[in-house]
């Protein structure tokens, strides 16, 4: 929200900051021409109707002509700045960034995916087939452009700062998947969302056998090694082609 308006208030501050400048000097030449107080002159720029044409001067009459066509010119170009700012690339993003924010904000019980690489992929992947509640944590800002343009929820920022696992509604989730191509960080985000969430369910990523033992001693439920899991289906695939020995076993 603060997102949109920022980007209304930079396009529509040279039209509002020329208005001004445009109603005062009305609200001045309405005191000189028929001696009114500043709010009554006020008065007679933003409501033309109110004046009594039968006892003003007749240059108050075609002063006030003027200031209809101002302001009705004004109203124009603040409509059209508007307008652009809405339908423009750059607002229709700040536009869906806003309601993507308001639907994180409304979810619960969801599981909340750290990393968009391979892994991460598949994983949103399932978790969209099954219909799944969950947000996506993404670093990369051109890859959270596309995934945001696509309805995707996720949240542009780094997983192991509190106040992105936050924003994320951790302390709401019912868990939270640390998929990130990187051992330390998972180890680090691992620790930082158990001390958020004592109930958080935690299932992350180690691409060593050595990672493993201390990502569950820091919390987390469940330590995948793709690397390994792949292995050893690999192996189980193999054996089918060896019945003889699988019979002997």
């Amino acid at each position: 929200m603060l997102r949109i308006l920022i980007l209304f208030i930079r396009r529509l501050w040279t039209p509002l900051a020329v208005l001004a400048a445009f109603l005062g000097i009305c609200v001045i030449v309405y005191m000189r021409l028929e001696g009114l107080r500043p709010l009554d002159a006020l008065f007679w720029v933003i409501h033309t109707h109110s004046i009594d044409y039968r006892v003003v001067h007749r240059s108050t009459k075609i002063f006030a002509l003027f200031v209809y066509v101002g302001v009705f010119a004004f109203q124009i170009w603040i409509a059209e700045r508007i307008l652009l700012t809405i339908f423009s690339h750059q607002g229709a993003e700040a536009w869906k960034s806003m309601v993507n924010q308001v639907n994180i904000d409304r979810l619960k019980d969801h599981f909340i995916i750290c990393g968009y690489g391979q892994v991460g992929r598949t994983v949103v992947d399932q978790l969209e087939r099954l219909e799944i509640p969950f947000v996506l944590l993404e670093t990369n800002e051109g890859l959270y452009r596309e995934l945001l343009n696509e309805g995707t929820p996720v949240i542009h920022g780094d997983a192991k700062r509190h106040d992105v696992l936050l924003q994320a509604g951790l302390e709401r989730a019912r868990g939270i998947c640390i998929v990130i191509d990187n051992d330390a960080d998972n180890l680090y985000i691992t620790v930082t969302a158990r001390s958020l969430n004592p109930k958080l369910k935690i299932i992350t990523r180690a691409g060593h056998q050595r990672y493993a033992a201390a990502m569950r001693n820091s919390g987390a439920d469940e330590v995948i090694i793709p690397e390994y899991e792949g292995g050893l289906m690999t192996g189980r695939m193999i054996q089918k082609y060896y019945p003889a020995q699988m019979a002997i076993e």
